[in-house]
């Protein structure tokens, strides 16, 4: 995770001592497109102000000594496709047809389900297909009001 402290080192790096992108990337440990992307924020709000005619320097100095964000509500599910979770609700739909006719022993578990998914050559984790199960049955519940 990118701390406060490395993105000020990072324009510092560049602008005082002449580095390159590779040179810090190198030295700190950080994916080169990382350090592009603070540097091309560093000099959008550089440049924004010294067009504008009121040069406020705190608008530059807060930018820099605030922490990174990132959006990752608009990341795409690597690796949980809409196949993969009909194959869960497949093997899901499986248990409750052996638990409706009395053979609750036979039911697939959560690492038999990953299991037989891993055998069917999918690159999947054990966490991710626990709380996939866990969202599917969340969906399936339905909710009961006295009247």
């Amino acid at each position: 995770m990118i701390k406060l402290i490395d993105k000020q080192r990072i324009i510092i790096m560049h602008t005082n001592e002449g580095k390159s992108q590779r040179q810090i990337s190198r030295e700190l440990g950080i994916d080169r497109k990382t350090i592009r992307r603070y540097l091309r924020e560093y000099d959008k709000k550089k440049n924004e102000l010294l067009n504008s005619k009121t040069k406020e320097n705190v608008v530059l100095a807060s930018d820099i000594c605030n922490k990174p964000k990132y959006n990752s509500s608009l990341r795409k599910k690597l690796k949980l496709t809409d196949e993969i979770i009909s194959k869960i609700k497949f093997y899901l739909d499986e248990n409750n047809k052996k638990r409706a006719t009395g053979r609750s022993k036979q039911q697939k578990a959560k690492i038999d389900i990953w299991q037989a998914l891993i055998d069917d050559s999918y690159d999947i984790g054990y966490t991710t297909i626990c709380n996939a199960i866990r969202d599917i049955e969340r969906e399936e519940k339905e909710a009961y009001i006295r009247a």
